[in-house]
């Protein structure tokens, strides 16, 4: 840990050491450059190289009425990362993580995730939820990317985090006829795969009798074979509780090791046409799709020490102990309601316990899972409209129409066995490591059926209608233009799921039936049913092991076996009623912006924007509750009104130096499935795993966000650097919870969503760039950019996590690059940190957990959260031009092998682990 500190200490002083640099260059330097570009039709541009790239996403943050930084590509199909959200994390205040296909997701700006995605300036979205997947839309496709930080009243509201628009190549943006094609093997270390990876783009324009025409088409495929393992210790349990029967120490409830592995794969086509049907008229219509569909699998093998007949031996403590209070069943007690409304706790003692340093378990039982999944996804987007600019006017049309649709199939089966024993190291550099003697994991002997079969099937879809009008008109003076528009959108989303959990007969290892178990070899089922599943870091540093072969449950034949084994009809299930929504929400929105602009005595400019937007949103969302016989429609009906009004006022000076100061309201509107008024819960057949469920809460609130942000920025040849400082007050909150709760005598674990009330965020961002122009020779190609960003926040009111951070927002955030281009050659080295973060709310788990002197005898539950530890990532890239028409390309992404690690409460004790992958990849590019 103290090794990882100095690595991230010395990439801070480096990101401080640039950002002197640049200070000290700017005062030797006034004017202002721009990029040359093939053309430049006012919404899209192409530029060439990795300096021209950051000059011109300069110029987009310079010139912007809001607070805003853009990416924008080094040539037609060339953005500086391999997938978007990859290259938003260079963008001060944007945060990323990994995701399950081990690829950089979870876009989040100044730490919120509540971000409003469009594409060319429309709306978008994936099924059901308020977010577009942004790794459904490849970087390749995009010509450049804008993070808008701040509102203005002219943008989609909806976004209170900020507005990410992704912008695809327009034939205008080319001057003459261009075919670019590219090919890419891209190998993933942990997968030990090549994945391709192709992309092509074709446009071209056209002088005709009845104007000027221009069409492009652009396309990409790509497959990547993935894996990312995870070790997990669930829910922390006293060993004095049964059968361990020895006090003093806290192990996990389940020891879970997660191997993950699958293919995905992404197709993206998208279409332009432009027709100048006059010099003042331009008509255009656009098309996107994409698909995608990810087959993994998800394998375990979970340890469970809390089963019969199972003993704790070689016990050694870590020395991190505390005071907790724990029931018979060596849990965390719950507070318990009687019918007067009097509120105690489950009985319990009060125990001193300590983590394990190590410690081995004997015949203990291990479940050998198989989680089969697959997933296709497909959006569709068709628009068009029309601009007309003439005499002082300009007035655009848009109408579009998105469809957004995922079919969903997740298989599980377990088998078990019991082990001789298994010995536990929970903390191995931060993930723990487990050792399994022999090759029993590798023997098909004792394998007997467990738990249950689940079958899980899934449809999602969603569609948006929008049309927007917007009007400007110069004016002239000190109100120099006036702003209008409207925007009508009906949006439709439905869900439909089955979720059928089936005991398997006979007993279950582990448990009082065990004498029934049925063993695997005497069930009837096919030798297919078994497979030998990934390697398990977390055992033995790769231990293989057999599990239900994920092929087999994908397979109409064999789920059609598995239902047979169970007692169940034959053929895929019919959707359950009880879990469908069904919802449809109409926005009507109205604008009206003025610019202003004030000459102050021929050195500088003050100007700015002054408007509000109005939004109606009228919402209703209907599932069904079973009543005898049959089910009932319940329908939650909301109307929303708002006034989101913005303030901006800049100060420009003719040698590049400007300030901001802005004020802005936003909202984000609740997801459909959050609002759903129904509880569906799902009955768990394994004895050592809670129940669960889940519900909406029909009277959840829209959040309210108001902003206010203030810049510093200084622009000279070659480079920038800027302060901003933002500071936000949000109001309604939302997170969720679990929390126990009893229905039909079984206690299930339900998580619902609620408002926090309000949280406060506020920070600093310092960026900037800087290329060495007066070093001699070879040299003056380097360059330098840094960005350092500080988010603090803290919920308010009441509410049980009230003191604690907003969940996923680091405090620190910093980059640090090395940039070189000269003579054909170009190249970057980037290092990313990013501090630790409140990753979920573990209060409602059964961990016990620490109280303070005299809070014994106190009716409350203590919060438990759990964190993800700091860390950073180094990536790099280096391109050749070969010819002008030909350029290769090679990169690396995590080559330092980061891995994402988690730790529960304040004690650092681990949680869980996670493998990130570590990729490098080559391309060809060919430009004609």
């Amino acid at each position: 840990m103290r090794s990882n500190d100095r690595r991230h200490r010395a990439a801070l002083l480096g990101v401080a050491g640039a950002a002197a640099l640049l200070a000290s260059q700017a005062a030797h330097a006034q004017d202002v450059s721009a990029p040359e570009a093939t053309a430049d039709d006012g919404d899209a541009i192409v530029v060439t190289g990795v300096r021209g790239s950051l000059e011109r996403a300069a110029d987009i943050k310079r010139d912007a009425a809001q607070v805003l930084d853009s990416i924008v590509a080094q040539d037609i199909g060339r953005l500086p990362d391999p997938t978007t959200a990859a290259a938003l994390q260079r963008v001060p205040g944007v945060q990323v993580s990994v995701n399950r296909n081990n690829e950089l997701g979870d876009v989040r700006v100044r730490g919120l995730p509540d971000v409003l995605t469009t594409v060319n300036g429309r709306e978008i979205f994936t099924t059901t939820g308020r977010k577009f997947d942004l790794n459904d839309l490849p970087a390749e496709a995009l010509s450049r990317i804008d993070a808008y930080k701040s509102q203005t009243p002219d943008l989609i509201e909806g976004g209170l985090a900020g507005v990410i628009d992704l912008k695809l190549n327009k034939p205008f943006s080319f001057t003459k006829p261009t075919i670019v094609a590219s090919a890419r093997s891209n190998w993933a270390a942990r997968a030990e795969a090549f994945n391709p990876q192709f992309g092509a783009l074709a446009t071209d324009r056209w002088d005709t009798g009845i104007g000027e025409i221009g069409v492009l088409v652009n396309a990409t495929w790509s497959r990547n074979d993935y894996r990312r393992d995870q070790t997990t210790l669930s829910g922390l349990r006293s060993t004095a509780a049964a059968p361990l029967n020895t006090a003093g120490y806290m192990v996990p409830n389940i020891l879970q090791n997660f191997p993950e592995e699958g293919r995905l794969e992404r197709t993206q086509v998208n279409a332009a046409l432009q027709w100048q049907a006059s010099p003042a008229l331009l008509f255009y219509a656009d098309g996107l799709y994409t698909r995608s569909r990810d087959r993994g699998v998800h394998y375990g093998a979970n340890v469970q020490p809390f089963t019969t007949n199972v003993s704790l031996t070689d016990a050694t403590s870590s020395g991190d102990c505390f005071r907790a209070r724990v029931t018979a069943a060596g849990q965390n007690p719950t507070i318990q309601t009687d019918a007067a409304g009097n509120r105690t706790l489950q009985p319990h003692t009060v125990q001193n316990l300590c983590y394990l340093e190590s410690g081995t378990f004997n015949n203990i039982v291990v479940n050998q899972t198989t989680q089969a999944r697959d997933i296709v996804q497909e959006n569709k987007l068709i628009a068009g409209g029309a601009s007309f600019e003439q005499g002082g006017w300009k007035a655009d049309l848009d109408v579009s129409y998105q469809t957004s649709k995922s079919d969903r199939t997740l298989i599980i089966a377990d088998i078990g066995q019991r082990l001789s024993s298994l010995t536990i190291t929970p903390d191995v550099n931060g993930i723990p490591q487990f050792t399994v003697p022999g090759d029993q994991l590798l023997s098909t002997a004792n394998l007997s059926m467990r738990n249950s079969f689940q079958q899980q099937f899934g449809l999602t879809e969603g569609d948006l209608f929008a049309a927007k009008v917007d009007v400007e008109r110069e004016l002239g003076g000190f109100l120099s233009k006036l702003r209008v528009g409207g925007r009508y959108a009906r949006r439709a989303a439905d869900s439909y799921q089955v979720n059928l959990n089936t005991a398997l007969p006979g007993g279950n290892i582990g448990t009082a039936t065990e004498a029934r178990a049925v063993l695997v070899s005497n069930t009837g089922l096919p030798s297919s049913f078994l497979s030998i599943g990934a390697p398990a870091p977390g055992i033995d540093g790769g231990q293989r092991f057999y599990v239900p072969n994920p092929d087999y449950l994908l397979s109409d034949e064999g789920q059609d076996a598995l239902r047979a084994y169970v007692g169940l009809p034959l053929g895929r299930p019919d959707f359950q009623k009880v879990r469908q929504f069904n919802a449809e929400e109409d926005t009507f929105a109205a604008y009206a912006e003025i610019d202003y602009e004030v000459a102050l005595g021929g050195t500088a400019t003050l100007d700015g924007v002054v408007g509000g937007r109005y939004v109606r949103t009228e919402r209703d969302i209907t599932t069904f509750v079973a009543t005898n016989g049959g089910f009932d429609p319940l329908t939650a009906s909301t109307t929303d009104q708002d006034f989101l009004p913005t303030a901006t006022a800049r100060l420009r000076f003719q040698n590049g130096l400007q300030a901001r100061l802005g004020y802005s309201r936003s909202i984000r509107r609740p997801e459909f499935g959050d609002l759903n008024p129904a509880v569906t819960l799902s009955l768990s057949n394994n004895p050592f795993v809670q129940s669960s469920g889940s519900a909406g809460n029909p009277d959840l609130r829209q959040q309210e966000s108001d902003s206010y942000d203030a810049t510093l920025e200084y622009y000279f040849r070659g480079g920038y650097i800027a302060v901003a400082g933002y500071y936000r007050e949000i109001s309604d909150r939302v997170i969720n919870g679990a929390a126990n709760e009893t229905f039909n005598g079984v206690d299930y674990s339900v998580t619902r969503p609620r408002n926090l009330g309000s949280a406060t965020l506020k920070g600093i961002e310092i960026s900037g760039q800087y290329f060495l122009d007066f070093l001699p020779g070879p040299l003056s190609g380097l360059g330098v950019q840094g960005a350092f960003t500080l988010a603090d926040s803290k919920i308010g009111g009441d509410d049980p996590l009230a003191g604690n951070p907003l969940q996923g927002v680091s405090k620190y955030n910093f980059t640090s690059g090395l940039l070189y281009e000269k003579g054909g050659l170009s190249g970057r080295l980037v290092y990313t940190y990013r501090s630790k973060y409140f990753e979920s709310d573990q209060t409602g788990s059964i961990s016990v957990r620490p109280i303070a002197e005299g809070q014994e005898g106190e009716v409350f539950v203590p919060t438990l959260l759990s964190y993800v530890r700091p860390a950073g990532r180094l990536d790099f890239s280096v391109g050749y031009d070969i010819n002008p028409a030909l350029r290769l390309d090679v990169g690396g992404t995590n080559i330092l092998r980061n891995r994402t690690k988690e730790y529960l409460g304040q004690s650092f004790a681990v949680f869980q682990g996670f493998y990130d992958e570590t990729s490098y990849t080559i391309g060809l590019r060919v430009r004609l």
